[in-house]
């Protein structure tokens, strides 16, 4: 889930069954009230059988958490499902930060996540651009990678040309110590709702903090 900032920003959900994207939605919010959007995200997870969303918890999207607990506490007095709301922040540290990102070769050594990328949003974009650069070198070369090495677009999804424009707008650079930073609304663009929510679906999280309250909801 991507939270809309103020203005003319929109919301946007999307939905993947493993590496195929299957859904993106997106809705405009009514001024600052987030509730509305996470009750709006409830429902899709329902439609889409999912058990567990990822929501920006940067800027307004901080508040994603507290409704959602607010609205599981409504739904378990309903005896319905609880459905995990798992925190992105794009502006926090790398995941697996010494874990390589860049491969040691001719005697060069490998560059660590923590030294290649400034935040967690750089990572996380490099990611995608990683997934859809190895689909392409599969279709186009032949090349094998796991499943959890590609990604696939869905052809039904409405939103499919808006989201593959909003795709090709990040850009990135090289900061002052070295490391990538991203670039998402270049000068004279809006901001890639669509886009971010893929991206937050698809971020190299590691989900094992979130196993006890898995296992707590089930319970």
């Amino acid at each position: 889930m991507d939270v809309a900032d103020e203005g003319r920003d929109k919301n946007a959900f999307s939905t993947r069954h493993g590496f195929l994207l299957e859904n993106v939605r997106e809705w405009s919010g009514v001024g600052s009230d987030i509730y509305q959007s996470v009750e709006k995200v409830f429902g899709f997870c329902e439609q889409d059988n999912l058990e567990e969303f990822r929501f920006d918890e940067d800027g307004l999207g901080a508040g994603v958490r507290g409704d959602a607990r607010a609205i599981n506490e409504l739904r378990n007095v309903a005896r319905r499902p609880s459905i995990l709301a798992t925190p992105f922040r794009g502006s926090g540290a790398v995941f697996d930060p010494d874990d390589e990102a860049v491969r040691g070769d001719n005697g060069q050594a490998a560059r660590l996540n923590k030294d290649f990328f400034a935040n967690a949003k750089a990572q996380s974009w490099w990611r995608l651009r990683k997934l859809f650069q190895n689909t392409w070198r599969a279709v186009a070369e032949g090349m094998a990678y796991n499943p959890d090495e590609i990604i696939s677009i869905s052809s039904s999804m409405a939103l499919k040309d808006k989201l593959i424009i909003e795709l090709s707008q990040p850009t990135y650079s090289i900061n002052g110590v070295g490391k990538i930073v991203i670039d998402k609304q270049p000068d004279g663009t809006r901001s890639p709702n669509l886009a971010d929510s893929v991206m937050i679906n698809y971020a190299p999280m590691n989900s094992a903090l979130n196993i006890w309250e898995l296992l707590g909801r089930q319970a």
